[in-house]
């Protein structure tokens, strides 16, 4: 697969997930993905409660309403909880993870007409609840809303694909093999598709000049 595109999520890709190296998840993550991959239901709240703001955030982060991307992330966790049987141990859960709710967000897109949808104060919140978990002080969580702001209002001028791969690498802070992984493409697109992203916003943001 080059590259994530928006439609349904097939039961191979679902269950498989993309190949990956070795595992860069904590003991606790390996022991719950365990653990629900026999039905124990405590262990898969767990996991929901450890990676359900991240996928809230990241439908955010791509266009959705705070509403639509609630949807995308319970729909993300229906999938999980029907594949997770099948997912393979040695591979990186929320890696597979991050691949189911990518489509769960491109669905949720299509079914509210494909236009980024989400509003200047819900992109704030969400990039400002990420920074408020490293515990910043006053000025950092203003500037961040402040950087929400103009990123609103430019990610618009982004392709789908540079707009995903900008949201995973500048926004979400994963490195380009993680998301190579997630969304089964090299390095070198990634680089490519970020490059471009970054230049487009710099170009909305501050004008030729920059």
């Amino acid at each position: 697969m080059d590259f994530i595109k928006p439609g349904t999520l097939t039961d191979v890709e679902a269950a498989e997930g993309p190949a990956d190296g070795a595992p860069a998840e904590s003991p606790e993550v390996t022991r719950l993905v365990e653990l629900a991959k026999t039905g124990d239901p405590e262990a898969f709240a767990g996991l929901m409660r450890l990676y359900e703001r991240r996928v809230i955030g990241l439908g955010v982060q791509m266009g959705l309403s705070q509403d639509d991307a609630m949807d995308a992330c319970q729909d993300s966790f229906v999938k999980v909880f029907r594949y997770i049987g099948r997912f393979q141990s040695g591979r990186t859960f929320f890696k597979w993870l991050y691949r189911i709710a990518i489509h769960s967000i491109y669905d949720q897109m299509r079914r509210t007409r494909g236009e980024p949808v989400v509003s200047m104060e819900e992109l704030e919140s969400s990039l400002v609840s990420q920074v408020k978990s490293d515990e910043p002080g006053p000025f950092e969580q203003v500037e961040a809303a402040r950087t929400a702001a103009l990123l609103r209002k430019s990610l618009d001028c982004l392709s789908r694909k540079e707009r995903i791969v900008f949201v995973l690498r500048d926004l979400q802070q994963l490195d380009s093999a993680e998301i190579g992984a997630i969304l089964g493409i090299s390095q070198i697109t990634i680089r490519r598709h970020c490059m471009s992203a970054r230049h487009k916003l710099r170009e909305r943001i501050f004008g030729r000049r920059g």
